[in-house]
């Protein structure tokens, strides 16, 4: 635990949530030494295993399940590569079948269509959504007009919605899932900004 404290409280953490740093050279800078009962990448195949087991919003995700039909889901995660080559790898493998596994990042990364991930981009969601939503967003043909964002983070809401998306600010224990699925819905219902007259926009929240 000493060795990680200086991580999570100086820059390094910063710099592999941006993808400064890979989780092979923070392992290596921590300079952690392991008997001969371990391989060299013991720490590193560990660290990817406990990302797996991660433990998830499972009525958020349930929610999401149920607007897949007619929304693309995306995580957006200020996070490492370590989460980033996790769930990439958990999406190719077949779905765990352990009930003690249900609420894990392993199980529930099935029903996502895709991750960003600042690690990828080199971007916070703070520094700014164009920079880490956008390129996204063009890749897929889409405008934050086209999006819906839940974040526990107000900040980050106010900032999606200055570029034209909809944010919807949620943190688990502090709100009702039920409002947020209410609110999804409306946004669901709304006709498609290529459905509305020249000068209208979608409406955003």
């Amino acid at each position: 635990m000493e060795s990680l404290a200086p991580i999570f409280a100086g820059e390094t953490a910063r710099a592999w949530m941006k993808g400064r740093l890979s989780s092979a050279q923070v392992i290596a800078d921590m300079g952690i030494k392991l008997d001969r009962r371990f391989r060299d990448d013991f720490l590193q195949r560990r660290l990817l295993t406990d990302c797996a087991r991660m433990r998830v919003n499972v009525p958020l995700f349930e929610m999401l399940r149920e607007v897949k039909t007619s929304a693309s889901v995306v995580v957006s995660t200020d996070n490492m590569d370590c989460f980033a080559d996790t769930f990439r790898r958990v999406r190719k493998s077949r779905r765990p079948t352990d009930r003690r596994s249900a609420a894990t990042l392993a199980h529930w990364a099935y029903i996502c269509d895709d991750l960003i991930c600042s690690s990828d981009v080199a971007v916070l969601k703070s520094e700014g959504p164009a920079g880490f939503f956008g390129p996204w967003l063009s890749r897929h043909g889409m405008t934050f007009l086209d999006a819906l964002l839940i974040d526990d983070s107000a900040s980050n809401c106010a900032d999606f919605r200055q570029q034209g998306g909809t944010a919807l600010c949620w943190r688990m224990g502090a709100g009702d899932i039920a409002e947020v699925a209410a609110a999804l819905s409306r946004w669901l219902d709304a006709p498609a900004e290529s459905e509305l007259p020249p000068g209208h926009r979608r409406r955003s929240g």
